[in-house]
């Protein structure tokens, strides 16, 4: 029996294995979050997918409309949401929740990715993606990328 070629040249994750924000979408999120503080902030990130890795390519920030708004990221679609590959995002400022996903965002967030951002006092201090699997949310690493340089991972508290 001969095998196609083509079914063992190349091998595709289909998990992505980082998320890359370019500083200027970093700032951006960071001044929409320092902005609304001492509530917590979020909205999203349009993505394009290049090799194993998600690449943020804009900013969609969203207003929070919850009662408790520092305690809780709450939004309604506005139509503004981009379409996937796409990463919601959202700030904890309370030390009780420093940078994971709470029992909260596991039940109730139903983006297929979640990046938590830590802005206790306004600016971002860590940030974790999570990815939703079958069964369980998985952390992928979350990377800075100035112009030239090689991307290097952003802070992350444990």
């Amino acid at each position: 029996m001969r095998r196609s070629p083509l079914r063992s040249t190349v091998r595709f994750s289909h998990h992505p294995q980082a998320l890359i924000i370019p500083d200027d979408i970093r700032d951006t999120m960071a001044a929409h979050i320092a902005a609304r503080h001492p509530h917590e902030a979020g909205g999203y990130l349009a993505c394009t997918r290049r090799d194993s890795r998600l690449y943020a390519t804009d900013h969609v920030p969203l207003d929070n409309v919850s009662p408790r708004p520092r305690r809780r990221f709450v939004a309604t679609d506005t139509g503004a949401i981009p379409a996937g590959p796409r990463v919601f995002y959202h700030s904890h400022t309370a030390a009780s929740t420093p940078s994971g996903l709470t029992g909260t965002d596991r039940q109730n967030i139903r983006d297929r990715f979640a990046l938590v951002v830590f802005a206790p006092h306004g600016e971002p201090y860590s940030y974790r993606l999570f990815r939703l699997g079958l069964f369980n949310w998985q952390e992928v690493p979350v990377m800075g990328e100035a112009s030239q340089e090689e991307p290097a991972r952003l802070p992350r508290l444990v």
